[in-house]
């Protein structure tokens, strides 16, 4: 001990800076080192679930993703039958008012060739009735100038007896 005391060791102030230490120690250990453990594990709590609701959130979007890329194949395969349905309907269509207008020009055609054959009677009446004035008036005129007049009443007689 003496030995101590020789490197300016003494046991009373040893033993009170020990109990000094013990002391800031504990007091630190309850003020300071405690609450900075439950600090940092709250926010490696915090950070846990930030990390969780992260994936949570991912899984979300991922779902979401197929959720949507489904409903646009739906959407795009009814996009698909409405437009066949419509170029089907297009083409019915189109092949009705075809026919419809096919009937109408043969109506009017028939209408055309009616009326065509209506004309062609009647310029055929008239002319046949210019042809018969024609040839009553040609007949009489040379009848008056070849014949006497007896001759021509006795040929109107014959006539209106037949």
């Amino acid at each position: 001990m003496e030995i101590l005391s020789k490197l300016g060791i003494h046991w009373s102030q040893l033993a009170a800076q020990a109990v000094n230490f013990t002391i800031i120690v504990t007091v630190l250990t309850y003020f300071v080192y405690k609450p900075l453990l439950k600090l940092i594990d709250e926010r490696r709590e915090r950070i846990r679930q930030a990390m969780e609701d992260a994936d949570r959130i991912q899984n979300q979007k991922e779902e979401i993703d197929q959720f949507r890329l489904q409903e646009m194949k739906k959407i795009d395969a009814e996009a698909g039958v409405i437009l066949e349905r419509t170029k089907k309907q297009s083409v019915e269509l189109k092949d009705q008012m075809l026919q419809a207008a096919m009937r109408e020009s043969e109506s009017v055609l028939k209408r055309g060739r009616e009326q065509l054959e209506e004309e062609r009677v009647r310029a055929f009446d008239e002319l046949q009735r210019k042809v018969t004035t024609l040839a009553v008036v040609l007949a009489s005129k040379v009848i008056e100038r070849e014949f006497t007049k007896e001759d021509q009443d006795r040929l109107t007689s014959n006539l209106e007896k037949e």
